[in-house]
């Protein structure tokens, strides 16, 4: 009786300590897409026209369907998963592009991508359409298919722009190299909005790597606007 009471107690603050964060947001925050699959983004920061580079899609595209839905332009989805691809090019909304690539600091590059393992071998939760290009990574099985990468500056020279309105990162823990290369070079400021999802719980990569990355996209003019579980949203500074 009392283990259930503290669980529920527990899952009570998590829900409360949720809504708390989600009432200090800006107004012009909303909320795109399914609960498991949607973003938070800053609106005020979206122009007309917009460009929004989506990077692991997964079989929930619920957020590019609904940004486009909602304020139009063109969306760029990149996943090297072949159930991902199978999906998205199926279920894919109109103004929505699919790239059968690894998202990448340089493009060009052939890698070797390591698929989830069977459903059944998951952890409970898993969606199944989880690879990596790190083999360190929790959800891997021993089937790999080798990828071809592309880059920020690859999609922005294919869609004619100078920078995308959304540059989303669900990349199951290559954030880490791909982000660490972007503030280097200053190339993370050709987005006005990073939404990224960490993954030290699942790969090699400790906590810290996540401080220290959340400190360089800071460092790089982004102001951190919000935190959802693992889940990071950043606005570039200037435009509000």
């Amino acid at each position: 009786m009392k283990k259930g009471l503290a669980k529920h107690w527990q899952r009570l603050k998590r829900s409360l300590g949720r809504r708390y964060r989600e009432w200090k947001l800006p107004r012009a925050c909303e909320r795109l897409g399914t609960r498991y699959g949607g973003w938070w983004i800053d609106r005020r920061a979206v122009r007309k026209n917009p460009l929004l580079v989506d990077c692991g899609l997964g079989v929930d595209i619920s957020f590019p369907t609904a940004f486009l839905a909602r304020f139009g332009g063109e969306a760029v989805g990149i996943d090297p998963n072949p159930r991902s691809i199978s999906y998205c090019q199926t279920h894919k909304p109109p103004g929505m592009s699919v790239w059968a690539r690894a998202f990448w600091h340089e493009a060009g590059h052939k890698l070797t991508f390591h698929l989830p393992r069977p459903p059944e071998q998951l952890p409970k939760g898993a969606d199944g359409v989880s690879g990596s290009l790190l083999r360190s990574h929790n959800y891997t099985g021993e089937d790999t298919v080798e990828v071809l990468t592309t880059s920020l500056e690859e999609v922005l020279g294919a869609t004619g722009r100078d920078e995308c309105d959304i540059l989303k990162m669900d990349i199951e823990g290559a954030e880490y190299e791909v982000l660490s290369d972007l503030c280097r070079s200053g190339a993370i400021r050709k987005a006005r909005q990073v939404l990224i999802e960490f993954h030290h719980h699942c790969t090699s990569h400790p906590v810290e790597d996540t401080l220290n990355a959340v400190a360089a996209i800071q460092a790089s003019g982004f102001t951190l606007i919000h935190t959802e579980s693992r889940n990071y949203i950043f606005r570039r500074s200037d435009l509000v």
